[in-house]
């Protein structure tokens, strides 16, 4: 996938309002097109979270790196009074590239990510789809540049940090709810993938057949009065007409599921309207799509994230009734919002 690919899959599916950046480290004086040094010297967390929010790119050097952590981690100066766990070793860096990752032209060593704690979820559960083993993370609170990025470069593992004093208050403004993800260019290649596979799984409506499933299962949809459609469940619930599709996730497994609530409007320029004003109100696992006349509100997770076990009908019909709930005050909200207010 492209670096550009790369960046709005992730960045789309994790609802990120920062860019993605990439962090490359070069052995030699350079100077590049369009990319200048820093006018005055910067520490090396000021400069990634300005390339993450501002879109602002940096060929920075010793002179210009003015955190002494920094300097050590990113191989400008070998400090031998700073003991850090995952530094450059020998000291032979020149320059560092930090660029948001679609502008930063060729495969960094290192892509930084600043997230809140939602989104890490988000991302854990992408990570590890189709593997046995949990994202494991190691930090101390201080250091913060080589844990985000040291043991990622030199161990080629990803990691969190909860950054450090000098992040928050003395060099950059990272703001509380958040931290950093720092990870080899290959880890997000894997999680964009993942993403697009599992859109393609659960993507659409359609569902395993109903007919294929395990009898008990159907008879824990029967139990609170769901009927089997050709690939799906249907019922109502406080009125309004819902379907429950079962999908497999990316092992195979039958554990992805989509609750659907369709609903109809008045017209499409007011489907469209509500439309606009829920997206920005609803996040993963709830999605709002047009279609002509209709709103379609769905929430799509697995078996685990909504709380569901397809052999306990009770879990189920809860699961159900709080996602209706859920859309029915979504729908208040917005049918308050007056035109001036958009």
């Amino acid at each position: 996938m492209s670096l550009k690919s790369v960046e709005e899959t992730l960045r789309s599916y994790l609802g990120l309002k920062y860019h993605l950046v990439g962090v490359k480290l070069i052995n030699r004086d350079i100077s590049m097109r369009n990319i200048s040094q820093p006018e005055t010297a910067m520490a090396f967390c000021q400069m990634i979270r300005e390339a993450s929010t501002k879109g602002e790119s940096f060929l920075s050097g010793l002179e210009t790196e003015r955190c002494p952590t920094a300097q050590a981690v990113l191989g400008f100066r070998d400090l031998k009074y700073l003991k850090i766990d995952y530094r450059v070793m020998p000291a032979e860096t020149r320059k560092v590239l930090i660029s948001p990752l679609n502008d930063i032209g060729d495969v960094p060593e290192v892509v930084l990510a600043i997230l809140t704690p939602k989104q890490m979820m988000d991302l854990a559960i992408i990570l590890q789809s189709g593997k046995g083993t949990p994202l494991s993370a190691e930090f101390k609170g201080n250091h913060a540049c080589a844990e985000f990025f040291g043991k990622p470069y030199l161990k080629g593992l990803p990691n969190i940090s909860l950054l450090c004093n000098g992040a928050r208050e003395i060099y950059s403004d990272f703001r509380d709810n958040e931290f950093t993800f720092g990870a080899p260019f290959e880890t997000y290649v894997q999680a964009a993938e993942a993403i697009e596979r599992l859109e393609k799984i659960g993507g659409t409506l359609c569902g395993c057949r109903a007919s294929d499933l395990p009898s008990e299962i159907i008879n824990e949809f029967a139990k609170f009065g769901f009927s089997k459609g050709t690939d799906y469940f249907f019922g109502k619930i406080n009125g309004r007409n819902v379907r429950v599709y079962l999908n497999k996730d990316l092992n195979g497994i039958l554990k992805l599921i989509t609750i659907y609530l369709p609903m109809k409007t008045p017209s499409e320029d007011v489907a469209e309207k509500l439309a606009e004003k829920l997206r920005p109100l609803i996040s993963r696992p709830y999605f709002v799509n047009r279609r002509g006349y209709w709103l379609d509100l769905t929430a799509r997770a697995s078996e685990d994230a909504l709380g569901i076990d397809l052999f306990d009908g009770s879990s189920i019909k809860v699961a159900v009734e709080k996602f209706v709930e859920k859309m029915a005050q979504y729908m208040k909200m917005v049918e308050r919002i007056q035109p001036n207010e958009d």
